[in-house]
């Protein structure tokens, strides 16, 4: 028996297409995950000293930091409008809109996953079956920050990554907003401007921080 038939038997009950979809699934997240050999050459050369300022500036706008994945194409960038702005090459508000610009684009980048207009009811299914253990903490905390209960299908993706984060580390979050909160809630509201006024209108909106100040 070969590992493939074996994982087939033991855990999904002899079910093979079941198996084959969730394999897929695995395949194409290993994919999203990865980070293309030219990011890494050009991460390498373009400015590695300015590396962590681009960095804590991308965790400053969005509040969390993205996968070297979804950054390291953008990133360079950063580094090189940093490096103009310290030598006097840009103004200040020049500086300012073309970085926020450039950030729109790596947190758009960060959800592209998730701008599927509706949700397969698969889906819907396997977050009811998962709810416990940390279904209810998740939503009461999105709640609690967000000052309303999300629509389940703006937080749907949202809940079940953050579910999973509590799950995998184990961690105890405090009472304060941690970039794992960030995340998810950016999750949640760049889903509902997307569904209510298209992709362009989520690709333009705000950061969480400018939109409630």
């Amino acid at each position: 028996m070969n590992w493939r038939q074996k994982i087939i038997d033991e855990n999904y009950q002899g079910n093979a297409d079941r198996f084959e979809a969730d394999f897929a699934d695995a395949v194409l997240e290993g994919r999203k995950g990865a980070v293309r050999w030219d990011d890494l050459v050009t991460d390498a050369v373009i400015l590695p000293d300015l590396k962590q300022k681009a960095q804590d500036l991308i965790d400053q706008y969005l509040g969390y930091l993205p996968g070297d994945s979804v950054i390291m194409p953008f990133e360079p960038y950063l580094r090189a409008l940093l490096n103009m702005y310290w030598q006097h090459q840009l103004h200040e508000d020049d500086f300012i809109e073309q970085l926020e610009a450039h950030l729109k684009l790596i947190r758009n980048a960060d959800m592209r996953h998730n701008t599927c207009l509706t949700y397969d009811e698969a889906i819907y299914q396997n977050y009811d079956k998962t709810f416990a253990p940390y279904g209810y903490a998740v939503k009461s905390r999105l709640t609690r920050f967000l000052g309303y209960e999300p629509k389940l299908e703006h937080s749907l993706i949202a809940e079940m990554w953050m579910r999973n984060v509590m799950a995998h580390d184990e961690i105890q979050l405090p009472e304060t907003m941690t970039p794992v909160d960030w995340k998810a809630i950016t999750l949640i509201k760049y889903r509902e401007v997307l569904l209510e006024r298209g992709q362009t209108a989520a690709d333009a909106s705000p950061f969480l921080w400018l939109a409630t100040e």
